[in-house]
C-alpha cells in the first residue's frame, strides 16, 4: 500500500551539486553538464539549489561550445542571485557571462559583466572574486585588441593572486598573464615585428604556470600550460621542446580524458611539423585529424586544418586536394559566420531583455512576485494529485518532516489514518473508470470535512488515501474517521450510478516516542490491512508497542 517514505532527497541533490563542481574543478564538463541538468529535472530541488545548477551548467556548457545555453543558465542564475542580494554569487556569474560573450566576438557586452563582476566583488569585499574580475577584464581587453590595460590588468590581477595563497588563483594569473603576451607576440608576427620579448616573457610565465600546476598535482592545469607553451615556443622558433611539451601535454589529455585538449595538441603538433619543414608528415597528421569525427565539434578548428591543408596541397603543386580543402574551408566559415550571428543575436536578445528588467524597478519586482507565484502554482501542482486536488506523494515527502519535528518540539501527538476505498475495483468494473473518478473525488472532499489546516491529506495513489492529524490522540482520531464512514456508508452514491454503493476502511495508529516515519506508517498500513480482514467498514487502531486497541472502547 503505502511504499517506503522517501527521505534524503535534499541531500543527495547536495551531493549531485558538489560532484558537478568537482568535474568543472577537473575538466570533467560533458560529465559536469549532465549533473547539474539532474538537479534542474529534479522537482525537490529547491530554488537556491536550481540557481547552483544554472551556474554549474553555465560553466560547463561554456567549455564545451554551447554558448547559447551557457548565456541563457547564467542569466536565470544571475537573475535569482540579485534578487536574493548574493553579491559574490553575481560576481561569478558576471565573471562567466564575460568569457561567453568575449568568446564569441561580443565584446562590449563581455565588458558590461566584468566590470559588474569587479563591481559586486568590492561590494561584497571578497578578494578573490575580486581576483577574478580583474584576469577576465584582462582577457576582455585582450580580445578588443587593448593589449596595453590587457597587460596592465593582468600584472594588477597577478599581484593580487599572490596575496591569495591559493592554487587556482596563483595558476590562472600567471597562465592568464602568459596568454596575454602570447597574443601581443601573434599580433606582432602578423605584422612582421619583432616580437621576441613579449613572446620570451610569455614563455617565463608559462613555465611557471606548468611548474605551479604540477606542484599542486592538476593535470587539467599542467596540460593547458603545455599547449601555452607549445604556441610560444613556436613562435620562438624553438620547435625542439615545442613538440617535447606537446607530446607531455598529449599525454596528460589522453590519461585524464581531456579530449577536447588533446585535439588541440594534436593540431598544434601538425602546425609544428610544417613550421619545421615536414611538410608531408603535417599533412598527414591534418588529414588524420580531418578523419577523426570528434573533430566535427571544433568548427574553428576544422577551419584551421583546411586553410593549412589548402595552402600546403596548393605549394606542392596538388592544385585538385588544395582546391577540395578551399571550398570545405569555405563551408566551414560561412557556417561559422552564420552560427556566431545567430548566436549573438539571441545572447544579445537575453541580454537586452534582463536591462530591461534592470531599468525599469518597479517593473522588476512586479515581474519577480509574478515569477514567483508562477513558480509556487508549478511547485504545489508538482505536490498535488490532479484528480482530487490532495496532496500527493511528493507533497507528503514535503510536509511531512516539517510536521513531525514540530510533534517533537511541541510534544504534541501525530496520528495518522491509512484510508482505502473498499471494493474499489468493483466500482470501476461495474459502473466504469469516469465512475471510479467521481467517487474518488467526493470522497477526497468529505476527506476534507474532517480535516483542519494543520492536518495533512494525501491521496497515496489508488483508491488509498492518508490523514495525518496534528496534536491529536487516538480517541480524537477515531471521532473524526468515525465521521467520515458514516458520510461515505450514507451518500447518496445511487445518484451518481444506480446500485452504486461505497464504504471505507480505516487504519489508526499514533507516532510513538522515538519511532521512524517508516514503521509509523507500516502500523497504519498493518491496521487498515486487518480492518479490511475483519469485515471493511471500519476502522482498526494500532498503538506504538504493537498491541491493538478495541475501537469501541476508545470511542
Amino acid at each position: 500500500m503505502l511504499g517506503t517514505y522517501v527521505a534524503g532527497v535534499g541531500a543527495a541533490i547536495e551531493e549531485l551539486l558538489a560532484q558537478s563542481q568537482r568535474a568543472a574543478d577537473s575538466g570533467q564538463h560533458r560529465q559536469g553538464a549532465q549533473q547539474a541538468e539532474a538537479v534542474l529535472a529534479d522537482q525537490t530541488a529547491t530554488d537556491r539549489q536550481l540557481a547552483n545548477a544554472r551556474e554549474l551548467l553555465m560553466l560547463h556548457r561554456l567549455r564545451l561550445g554551447d554558448y547559447r545555453t551557457s548565456v541563457q543558465q547564467g542569466l536565470l542564475a544571475l537573475e535569482y542571485y540579485t534578487a536574493h542580494g548574493d553579491l559574490l554569487a553575481q560576481s561569478k556569474v558576471h565573471c562567466t557571462l564575460a568569457l561567453a560573450f568575449s568568446d564569441t566576438a561580443l565584446n562590449e557586452t563581455a565588458l558590461h559583466h566584468v566590470l559588474g563582476a569587479r563591481e559586486t566583488a568590492r561590494a561584497c569585499g571578497n578578494p578573490t572574486a575580486e581576483f577574478w574580475a580583474l584576469t577576465r577584464l584582462s582577457l576582455v581587453h585582450g580580445a578588443m585588441d587593448d593589449a596595453v590595460r590587457a597587460e596592465d590588468l593582468g600584472k594588477q590581477a597577478l599581484a593580487l593572486a599572490l596575496t591569495l595563497h591559493k592554487p587556482e588563483t596563483s595558476f590562472v594569473a600567471v597562465n592568464n598573464l602568459g596568454d596575454t603576451y602570447l597574443a601581443i607576440g601573434r599580433a606582432m608576427l602578423a605584422r612582421g615585428e619583432d616580437a621576441s620579448e613579449p613572446l620570451n616573457a610569455g614563455l617565463v610565465l608559462m613555465r611557471q604556470a606548468a611548474s605551479l600546476a604540477q606542484l599542486h598535482e592538476n593535470p587539467f592545469h599542467e596540460a593547458i600550460a603545455r599547449t601555452n607553451l607549445v604556441s610560444l615556443l613556436v613562435g620562438l622558433g624553438q620547435h625542439d621542446e615545442a613538440r617535447d611539451q606537446g607530446l607531455q601535454g598529449k599525454a596528460l589529455s589522453k590519461t585524464h580524458g581531456y579530449r577536447s585538449l588533446e585535439i588541440d595538441i594534436d593540431a598544434q603538433l601538425a602546425e609544428l611539423a610544417r613550421a619545421a619543414g615536414h611538410l608531408d608528415e603535417a599533412t598527414a597528421m591534418m588529414e588524420a585529424q580531418l578523419a577523426n569525427p570528434d573533430v566535427d565539434d571544433e568548427p574553428a578548428l576544422l577551419a584551421k586544418l583546411h586553410r593549412s591543408l589548402f595552402e600546403m596541397h596548393k605549394a606542392g603543386g596538388r592544385y585538385a586536394r588544395a582546391l577540395a580543402h578551399h571550398e570545405q574551408l569555405h563551408e566551414v566559415t560561412l557556417q561559422m559566420t552564420v552560427q556566431t550571428a545567430g548566436l549573438q543575436s539571441q545572447m544579445l536578445i537575453n541580454t537586452i531583455e534582463i536591462e530591461q528588467a534592470r531599468h525599469e524597478v518597479e517593473k522588476s519586482k512586479v515581474e519577480v512576485r509574478v515569477e514567483r507565484l508562477r513558480a509556487e502554482k508549478l511547485f504545489d501542482e508538482a505536490h498535488t494529485d490532479p484528480l482530487t486536488q490532495l496532496a500527493n506523494r511528493r507533497g507528503l515527502d514535503r510536509e511531512l518532516p516539517w510536521m513531525v519535528r514540530g510533534a517533537h518540539t511541541e510534544t504534541q501527538q501525530l496520528c495518522a489514518a491509512m484510508i482505502d476505498l473498499d471494493q474499489f475495483k468493483r466500482v470501476n468494473d461495474e459502473h466504469g473508470h469516469a465512475t471510479g473518478d467521481e467517487v474518488l473525488t467526493i470522497t477526497a472532499a468529505m476527506l476534507r470535512t474532517i480535516t483542519r489546516s494543520a492536518d495533512l491529506a494525501v491521496r497515496v495513489g489508488g483508491e488509498e488515501f492518508l490523514i495525518v492529524f496534528a496534536d491529536t490522540n487516538l480517541v480524537e482520531a477515531g471521532i473524526a474517521c468515525e465521521r467520515l464512514l458514516s458520510a461515505v456508508r450514507n451518500h447518496e452514491w445511487h445518484s451518481i450510478a444506480p446500485g452504486l454503493e461505497c464504504t471505507v476502511s480505516v487504519g489508526l495508529a499514533a507516532l510513538g516516542n522515538e519511532e521512524s516515519v517508516p514503521d509509523w506508517l507500516a502500523r497504519a498500513d498493518a491496521a487498515l490491512y486487518e480492518a479490511k480482514r475483519t469485515g471493511r467498514d471500519r476502522i482498526h487502531f494500532d498503538s506504538p508497542d504493537g498491541s491493538s486497541a478495541n475501537p469501541s472502547l476508545l470511542l
